[in-house]
């Protein structure tokens, strides 16, 4: 009776063992899937020709490691990285959401400075001037004596202008 019922027993778990579904990918392949796509894209993404599908593909990639990872070191590069390629690809508000995923949850992060002056540069781009400017002021209230910070200063007062008065402004600084 006893050994029917083991053997019961680990017929089932086998079985519930084949019925998982897929596994997540572990750390390191995740790592793989990213570095094999990562580098030609970027080389691509130097030329001008980024293909879309290899965009959003890595974007997956970056953000199924920081969901799947978010304390390893890596997370917050990849979402950083992630944001860079969904501004790239014109997809600002997707991009808005990875840096401040970034901002929000990597206060350590090295290269935060970074997130919040793309971040500004980006919806200033795409014409999102009151979003710009809160970017803008958030690096500032950030990193005041970062070697931008001037520049952000200056460029503060422009975003109130319209493209005529701006255009009217740059030509005045040229002569």
């Amino acid at each position: 009776m006893k050994k029917s019922t083991i053997t019961i027993t680990l017929a089932a778990l086998a079985l519930a063992a084949c019925n998982r579904g897929p596994q997540e990918p572990t750390r390191d392949e995740l790592v793989q899937s990213i570095d094999s796509i990562e580098a030609p894209l970027m080389n691509a993404a130097q030329m001008g020709s980024v293909d879309t599908a290899e965009g959003n593909k890595i974007i997956g990639l970056y953000i199924q490691f920081a969901d799947a990872f978010p304390t390893d070191s890596m997370a917050a590069p990849y979402l950083h990285r992630a944001a860079q390629v969904a501004g790239g690809m014109g997809h600002i508000d997707d991009m808005t959401a990875y840096y401040d995923r970034v901002i929000n949850n990597y206060p350590d992060y090295a290269n935060l400075d970074e997130c919040y002056y793309e971040k500004g540069i980006a919806l200033d781009n795409a014409g999102r001037k009151a979003e710009a400017r809160k970017a803008y002021q958030q690096f500032l209230d950030e990193y005041p004596d970062h070697f931008l910070a001037e520049d952000i200063r200056k460029t503060l007062p422009l975003l109130d202008m319209s493209d005529e008065l701006l255009a009217k402004h740059l030509q005045e600084i040229e002569h």
